[in-house]
């Protein structure tokens, strides 16, 4: 096995005469039909390149989808379409000629629902149709080149990818892993008390060989995927995660710095209630795949592609485009709300009191009852009282008369506490007058005693 047998041709084996520029073979290279996996979605394939969709060009061979010799990560919650996505990969590997492996972790892959796919798949790489049904390969021809296996530990995976010299065939262009998450759950799975029961000194901790053997796994993935010109896709499942002021987020099981550095391409699919087409008719079914990291980059925007399921496999889904506001075409209600809602808008100063054209405070008691529409005979046409208000509404409202009755108690009350305090006060003056007339009746030795006490100190 050599590098021609694998890779092609290379680029540098080229005659003096016709020279060839360093720019124009890596343009060669990306239009290589052979280097890339098609998703059997023209915009995701685009979007896997780092590339807009919108500047491909009708009838451009443009060949796009997940890259070979690169670590390619699809993960996203159950039941959002993973598998499908996987099985439309392995459907234009096989179609193109290449071998595929499949190996499952968690569930089997459903062969009635994979040979529907290949019996309807079509080359989206294509500018011009297939060919002829009579030219079609078959379907069992196409099933040969597919290797199934089951893999149902961590450790069976890793003796699986090791490699040698029929290990994995000369023609295989795909390897995807289906929830691989699982084997690393079922291998280090999570107790709640395991944080909570203190652990004896010496004693080994399995969670600790976890980063150890992901980091191991991911440079044997990427060392296969280098080494036989192949593409890998890793399927896993994601958990939920509470981040402060954000509240609960889905990330993906397997987030450590280690393996995402591993990667050369991440994908996240998730789904959406749908939306209205141009014609008012709805749309369902919506499944969208965000692109968060290709050929080793983060993009700096948003990169959403769109796609159903359906029972032929998936198809394209053609996202909505919000039209932009102008500043002339702004309804009055927004105007409004902009205004208002606007921070830049200055507030007014306070004024004072007197340089209002208040005169005087409502309320107060110079202010006549006719200002407020109540006239001093509205109180006599007011009906009477209905005689059905027999209940606790007549301990509410007093009997005519009541109210003047007990204005004239509480002054004669009043009148009385005065008179005793007049009474009390003058006794009180009584006493202290005495006391001072005491005062003056008492015998002049006791008065002079202090002078007695002095004339005996010396």
């Amino acid at each position: 096995m050599d590098f021609n047998s694998l890779h092609g041709p290379g680029e540098s084996n080229f005659s003096s005469s016709s020279p060839l520029s360093a720019a124009q073979a890596l343009e060669n290279l990306k239009k290589s039909p052979t280097r890339c996996v098609s998703t059997g979605l023209r915009d995701l394939d685009a979007l896997l390149q780092n590339r807009d969709p919108r500047t491909i060009l009708d009838g451009e061979s443009f060949y796009g989808g997940v890259s070979r010799g690169k670590v390619t990560e699809i993960y996203g919650p159950s039941g959002v379409g993973k598998t499908a996505l996987g099985m439309q990969i392995a459907a234009s590997a096989l179609h193109a000629g290449g071998e595929v492996m499949w190996t499952d972790a968690a569930h089997p892959l459903p062969g009635p629902r994979f040979s529907q796919i290949l019996a309807s798949h079509k080359l989206t790489t294509e500018p011009e149709p297939p060919s002829s049904p009579a030219n079609a390969p078959h379907l069992p021809d196409i099933l040969s080149n597919l290797t199934h296996i089951s893999i149902p530990t961590l450790a069976h995976l890793i003796a699986f990818l090791q490699t040698t010299p029929t290990h994995p065939p000369p023609k295989t262009s795909l390897l995807i892993i289906d929830s691989f998450s699982t084997l690393i759950n079922n291998a280090f799975p999570r107790h709640s008390d395991s944080n909570s029961t203190p652990r004896k000194p010496g004693q080994p901790n399995p969670s600790a060989r976890k980063f150890p053997i992901l980091q191991f796994i991911v440079n044997t993935l990427h060392s296969l995927a280098a080494t036989h010109n192949l593409a890998v896709v890793v399927i896993s499942q994601c958990v939920t995660k509470m981040r402060p002021g954000r509240g609960a987020t889905l990330v993906p099981t397997i987030n450590t710095p280690a393996w995402e550095q591993g990667l050369g391409t991440r994908v996240v699919l998730f789904r959406d209630w749908g939306w209205n087409d141009d014609n008012g008719d709805p749309v369902t079914d919506v499944r969208l795949a965000e692109v968060l990291k290709a050929e080793g980059i983060a993009p700096s925007s948003p990169r959403i592609a769109g796609f159903s399921i359906t029972s032929n496999g998936i198809t394209h889904l053609s996202l909505p485009t919000l039209p932009k506001p102008q500043a002339n075409n702004t309804s009055p209600l927004k105007q409004v709300i902009t205004v208002f809602s606007s921070p830049s808008l200055p507030r007014p100063p306070k004024r004072k009191l007197r340089e209002t054209d208040l005169d005087e405070i409502p309320d107060s008691e110079a202010e006549g009852d006719e200002d407020y529409g109540w006239d001093d005979g509205d109180e006599e046409e007011m009906p009477a009282m209905p005689p059905q208000w027999q209940g606790s509404e007549d301990i509410l409202v007093p009997v005519p008369g009541e109210l003047e009755a007990d204005d004239m108690d509480e002054r004669e009350g009043e009148e009385e506490d005065k008179n005793l305090k007049g009474e009390q006060g003058e006794k009180n003056d009584e006493v202290i007058v005495d006391r001072k007339e005491d005062k003056k009746h008492l015998p002049a030795e006791i008065v002079d005693s202090e002078d007695e006490a002095d004339e005996l100190a010396l």
